[in-house]
């Protein structure tokens, strides 16, 4: 009984993860068509965008160097299905219904002396495949998705490998997985690793050879990556949205200290890095915050609806049961999993832009754990109290805060937040495989960003030949802009002078009234963001 349970809640998690899901969310982000335009540039010629053979380290993309896994695996979605929002989001929908799949399974091992770790392991994987959480990141080419799944891939083997020693030949691998897949994952791996060696260390001296062995597996499959790692390239994103670049905290720090005449307490109290260290853990606490976790969620809509927190807010009572009960009753596995939620806040906590759904997704695991348990300690002291008025409340409380997500996310959000997902290069680019042979130029305007890649993704533009004829540079902070390539110019402003054989598509402040208008975009929530004119 409970393995047909099992296989309908992971049926229930898949249907969620793919229902419209070409269209909801309602355009693919820049992220999207650089993953996808590169496993096609892979896929025809065995080069990435820039002409690189088959990176190991990394995809240059738009100079924020992406990890090369998630591009990889994207590759024969696209060989099956073209290049397409399919391609591109089926990686993601594939690898989420596979992490609650496995957390059945890890929620097995944590429980293995409770007499109720089936029902346990059950919620846990149902609580997954309803998170809002979940499905925001399960249904778009998000590659911490991907990244999740190896963490909760190298968390079952080190639970495992407590049984089967050999099992720590290839512990480490999911792990070294997801270095190659998400830059806050990378920063996340070591820090489960030493949780994992504490939690099962007394296995581990009883394997100490295939222990030792799985390490130096894992040191070679990680040789590659190693080099980039270290690299000023690998630094440039971190560079860029980290807190200890941050020069107004060293201008307050040296501004006090002057005011209080370079006193020996102030010299301590008002160093720079005292403010540093307060800035990181005002980041780390604000993932902690009511309304991100409950109420609205992250406030980038690509990774929350907006009215809707990660977590439900029927979540937070069975949370917090759920902790008390880990601790009170299985004090080992409190301690991993508190520990696993806690470090998983730490690549986070060190970006401005907190709190961020996305660099702490690995984190998610954790919460649903603790609330699982929480269900089920809750149930089954109602149901032997017979209070099923309470009971019925719950199931119906969860029924509804479930069924107001899902229709906000499938019916409204869309409407709302198209904006958000670049949305307007997909309609304008088909008027352009319709009608584009009609023009020597395309104008195309940068004003939702990334143009060039839009254009490469949605035209299907042959990488051998986008390679040896772009007007390309990297500016001065390393990223990567492309000024043209074949027939197609991207800029911010339309040009002044028109002329007979060009065709232009530009925000509808920038049309010169002379124009003739041939189409106008608008985004789902009737705004335009795009005119498509001519001479």
């Amino acid at each position: 009984m409970k393995k047909l349970l099992v296989i309908c809640i992971v049926v229930f998690a898949f249907l969620l993860r793919t229902y419209n899901v070409t269209k909801v969310p309602p355009s693919l982000s820049w992220d999207e068509v650089s993953i996808g335009y590169n496993a096609y540039s892979i896929l025809k010629t065995g080069r990435d965008e820039h002409g690189k053979f088959l990176p190991l380290d990394a995809f240059a993309a738009y100079g924020d160097y992406k990890p090369p896994l998630s591009i990889y695996i994207t590759v024969p979605f696209v060989a099956l299905f073209g290049l397409s929002e399919l391609a591109v989001r089926l990686p993601s929908v594939i690898f989420g219904t596979g992490a609650v799949v496995l957390l059945y399974f890890v929620t097995l091992e944590l429980f293995q002396k409770s007499e109720r770790k089936k029902t346990i392991a059950l919620i846990t994987s149902l609580s997954v495949a309803i998170s809002p959480w979940h499905i925001n990141l399960s249904r778009a080419g998000f590659e911490a998705n991907i990244g999740l799944f190896f963490v909760v891939l190298g968390v079952y083997f080190a639970l495992i490998a407590r049984k089967h020693p050999r099992i720590w030949l290839w512990t480490w691998l999911p792990f070294v997985a997801g270095v190659y897949t998400f830059n806050s994952t990378r920063f996340f791996v070591p820090f489960m690793g030493l949780g994992l060696v504490a939690y099962c260390r007394k296995s581990m001296m009883n394997a100490k050879r295939y222990v030792a062995l799985g390490a130096i597996i894992a040191v070679v499959a990680l040789l590659p990556i190693l080099p980039h790692l270290v690299s000023k390239e690998a630094q440039l994103r971190f560079v860029e949205v980290n807190i200890f670049t941050d020069l107004s905290i060293v201008k307050t720090a040296n501004d006090r200290i002057a005011y209080d005449n370079h006193s020996l307490l102030s010299e301590i109290l008002d160093n720079r890095r005292v403010g540093y260290a307060r800035s990181f853990l005002t980041h780390y606490f604000d993932h902690f915050t009511s309304d991100f976790l409950f109420i609205k969620g992250d406030g980038n809509p690509k990774f929350s609806t907006q009215d809707v927190g990660e977590l439900y807010l029927i979540d937070l009572p069975f949370l917090l049961i759920g902790a008390y009960c880990m601790f009170a009753y299985f004090p080992g596995e409190a301690m991993l999993v508190s520990y696993w939620l806690l470090a998983a806040i730490i690549p986070a906590a060190t970006a401005r832009e907190t709190p961020h759904a996305l660099r702490i997704l690995n984190s998610l695991p954790a919460w649903h754990l603790f609330i699982a348990l929480g269900l089920v300690m809750f149930f089954y002291t109602i149901i032997k109290q017979r209070k099923i008025l309470i009971t019925i409340l719950v199931c119906g409380g969860y029924l509804l805060s479930v069924g107001y997500y899902l229709h906000n996310y499938y019916v409204h959000y869309p409407r709302l937040y198209s904006n958000e997902w670049q949305y307007g290069y997909k309609q304008a680019l088909s008027y352009v495989n319709a009608n584009g042979s009609k023009y020597k130029t395309i104008y195309l305007s940068e004003s939702i960003g990334r143009a060039y890649m839009y254009t490469l993704f949605y035209t299907k533009y042959d990488p051998g030949t986008f390679q040896k004829s772009k007007s390309s540079y990297f500016d001065a902070a390393g990223f990567y802009h492309v000024n043209g390539f074949g027939m197609y110019v991207f800029a911010d402003v339309a040009p002044e002078v028109l002329d007979n054989s060009s065709l232009y598509i530009f925000p509808s402040n920038q049309v010169p009234t002379t124009a003739r208008v041939l189409q106008t975009i608008s985004l789902l929530d009737g705004e335009p963001v795009l005119t498509i004119f001519e001479k």
